[in-house]
């Protein structure tokens, strides 16, 4: 215990370190640009793919899927009597749970061709649909005996992943599964399988962790194996485990993409939706007093249910971490004329201004850039977005002979 409140003191020091560093040099501050997706305070459960977001809402007396893209504007919903409910959404494909036929059904709309599809048909409940690339997951109950499922829409079979009769929450990254299970005396733990292999393993031992969540080869959850709810990741390559909070309030619901991981974090007194950079540990949240919960990310863009209209609406933030700006070159010495490959390594850059110190700049992100005279040349770059400016400089990096 002792090495491991040192440990923690110690990523908090370096994390805190790093954003000092960050704000000296940089200008403007990380941002979250929120806009209000719904205006009848009904809609919840939020998901983004792209430019289009879904959620379901009940506007209309039972619960229908709603779907808005960005770039037109437009909002379609499915429109059966039924309820329809826990939506997600990849490429141009959302699926959802579906009651048109008196159970819960996993329901299927291509926003191409704007067909409607069953996929599976469940005697008592599934939920809790997931869908990437072709794959859908979901947990299928029979009897308060949950296990979780994948549809693979291109062969339009069936796998049972878990069946331990205890696993919900699922969630898919390419051939990994996750879930939530309570095989283990009613104790919730992750569980992972990978379709490839057909090889199950256990991720957390805990007995406390839930609602996980993956993007490529890193899982997130929530944990409250120290008295608390708090945001657990775990990393596939290098089977590390590491503690993303340490506030003593409750952060519950990750989600990832990329390198961000957000949550509902309620340590101002109300339920805020965090944001956390895993390169930079730069951190950014909401900051209107009411709630906001139940995070989903794309990209920049987060989706969030807002009830700062006294009633449930969706709302959509862009992230705006400040710019850390990094760069390579090679070669680095040689004789005149020398050509030199600028490698941008910055983190979350959206333009870039290069001076190669000897008169002449660039705004390429990956110049390539010829010295003609010997000498030796200090190189900087600039790289900006919608947060601010950072500035990287190496003196005397290229020796011309």
């Amino acid at each position: 215990m002792s090495k491991e409140r040192k440990l923690n003191s110690l990523v908090l020091v370096s994390a805190a370190l790093v954003l000092f560093l960050i704000l000296v040099s940089s200008t403007a501050s990380a941002s979250i640009s929120e806009i209000r997706i719904t205006n009848h305070g009904t809609a919840s459960n939020p998901a983004i793919y792209g430019n289009n977001i879904v959620w379901q809402d009940s506007r209309n007396g039972n619960l229908d899927i709603y779907i808005y893209d960005l770039s037109t504007k437009k909002q379609t919903h499915t429109t059966n009597q039924a309820d329809q409910m826990g939506p997600d959404i990849y490429g141009s494909k959302v699926v959802w749970t579906d009651g048109r036929n008196g159970g819960f059904d996993i329901y299927m709309q291509d926003l191409s061709t704007k067909k409607q599809n069953r996929l599976v048909a469940s005697t008592d409940y599934a939920c809790g649909s997931r869908i990437y690339g072709n794959k859908i997951v979901f947990a299928m109950w029979y009897v308060s005996s949950p296990d979780i499922y994948m549809y693979d829409l291109s062969t339009s079979r069936l796998k049972t992943v878990s069946t331990s009769g205890t696993a919900d929450e699922p969630d898919i990254y390419g051939n990994i599964v996750v879930w939530r299970d309570m095989r283990n005396d009613g104790n919730s733990d992750i569980y992972m399988y990978d379709l490839s292999t057909s090889k199950e393993k256990r991720i957390t031992t805990s007995r406390t962790a839930e609602s996980p969540a993956i993007y490529g080869n890193k899982i997130v959850w929530q944990d409250n194996r120290k008295g608390n709810w708090d945001i657990y990741m775990y990393d596939l390559t290098t089977k590390k485990e590491t503690q993303i909070t340490t506030n003593s309030s409750d952060q519950i619901l990750p989600a990832i993409y990329g390198s961000t991981i957000v949550w509902q974090d309620n340590r101002n007194g109300n339920w805020d939706i965090y944001a956390y950079d895993l390169v930079t540990h730069q951190q950014i949240h909401t900051t209107d007093k009411s709630d906001q919960q139940i995070p989903a990310i794309y990209s920049n863009k987060i989706v969030w249910t807002d009830y700062r209209n006294g009633n449930p609406d969706i709302y959509m933030g862009t992230i705006s971490f400040l710019p850390v700006a990094a760069f390579t070159a090679s070669p680095t010495t040689g004789k005149a004329p020398l050509t030199v490959t600028f490698t941008d390594k910055s983190t979350d850059a959206y333009s870039w201004y290069w001076n190669f110190g000897d008169k002449t700049t660039s705004t390429l992100q990956n110049p390539v850039h010829k010295y003609t005279k010997a000498g030796k040349y200090t190189v900087t770059m600039t790289v900006k977005n919608a947060a601010g400016s950072n500035t990287a400089k190496k003196t005397n990096y290229i020796t011309v002979k």
